[in-house]
């Protein structure tokens, strides 16, 4: 096919293709098929790929849904052909265009999912030394480690003594898997109580948490991040806020950046980036932003800035009927119309569309 044309010009023009139109090559020949899954071509294009708006994943119930046109017009219903392994459908990361799937409980089914190829792995089981019990639960990470060009998932699992009476007495423990390796690690326990929720991959060698320190009005948030070349977890200073305690605090990661949203009950959202990691003094309140009064009556907590498009619009989601994009030059907003196929309720995650393989493709 490429007789008459240079290699690199080839290889340049499909690495701009959706995976959607490369995935129809892969039956015209043995040499095309193994040209699409070369680690270099994967790379390539997964590089272009992250300069497009994102695809979208919907989650309502245990079903997922997957929208990849340029538009976000139309869905088409996932197949998991692994679902029944699991109590409940979550989805515990995204990164470089595949998701981490469990339920987000004691089980240790876990999954790797591209949902552009519908390719999937199912990890071995991670095993833990303390026992997982009834009054115990799980919190996963899951990102790539661009130090060793290695995709890992963290699952860290805490066991409650004093349930709902002091949060903080509980025996912990951390195990990372690699793909490369395909096995866990017992790394031990963890100084830090991480949130129920997923953590974030920052983009590089990070994993963000948010995490809490004791209960009630005594409790505090905190972020935590877990260096994957270290090992180790550490706190990452939080901006000096004051909001009379009128507000919902989530973390999140906007422009590859460590950021916070807090949430007020006045309808507002306030989007701080830090700067440089771990630099407390970097924090900038980067968009605030409140919703027009036309949005349907939804609770405050679920208001989430979910990405930056390219064209400096924010996507937002109301709770799981309502998505709204903003555009902060001009202060205005539109709601989304409604996809084609997708069910009436839904959460979003933003994924991008890729080549990249969970059976051990490793990056370089």
């Amino acid at each position: 096919m490429s007789a008459n044309i240079p290699s690199d010009v080839f290889s340049d023009i499909l690495s701009r293709l959706p995976v959607k139109s490369l995935s129809r090559f892969k039956s015209v020949s043995k040499s095309m098929l193994a040209f699409l899954g070369d680690p270099e071509f994967v790379e390539q294009h997964l590089k272009k790929a992250i300069l497009k708006n994102p695809n979208l994943v919907l989650k309502f119930d245990s079903k997922l849904f997957y929208v990849e046109d340029e538009e976000w017009s139309k869905a088409r219903r996932l197949p998991l052909p692994f679902s029944l392994c699991l109590e409940n459908v979550e989805i515990s990361g995204s990164c470089n265009g595949m998701l981490c799937i469990s339920d987000q409980q004691c089980n240790q089914d876990i999954f790797f999912l591209n949902p552009s190829t519908g390719v999937f792995k199912h990890l071995p089981f991670s095993g833990f030394d303390v026992a997982v019990v009834e009054n115990s639960f799980t919190t996963i990470g899951f990102g790539y480690h661009q130090a060793e060009g290695d995709y890992k998932v963290l699952r860290c699992a805490y066991i409650y003594d004093k349930p709902f009476i002091d949060i903080d007495s509980y025996e912990s423990e951390a195990r990372v898997y690699s793909l490369k390796a395909d096995e866990w690690k017992n790394i031990g326990a963890i100084p830090y109580h991480l949130g129920y929720k997923a953590a974030i991959w920052l983009g590089n060698d990070f994993l963000i948490w948010k995490a809490t320190r004791g209960l009630g009005r005594a409790g505090k948030y905190l972020i935590v991040s877990y260096d994957m070349s270290r090992e180790e977890f550490e706190e990452i200073p939080q901006p000096i806020v004051d909001y009379n305690g009128e507000l919902h605090m989530e973390v999140s990661v906007f422009d590859g950046l460590v950021s916070t949203f807090y949430l007020s009950k006045y309808d507002e959202a306030h989007i701080w980036t830090m700067k440089e990691y771990g630099v407390k003094d970097s924090w900038e309140l980067r968009f605030v932003i409140k919703l027009p009064e036309r949005v349907e009556s939804y609770n405050y907590m679920f208001l989430k800035p979910l990405v930056i498009l390219k064209n400096g619009e924010i996507l937002l989601e109301a709770g799981e009927k309502t998505r709204i994009l903003h555009d902060p030059k001009k202060d205005s907003y539109r709601i989304i119309n409604p996809i084609r196929g997708a069910p009436r309720r839904y959460l979003v995650t933003p994924i991008v569309g890729s080549l990249v393989s969970p059976l051990g493709y490793h990056q370089g």
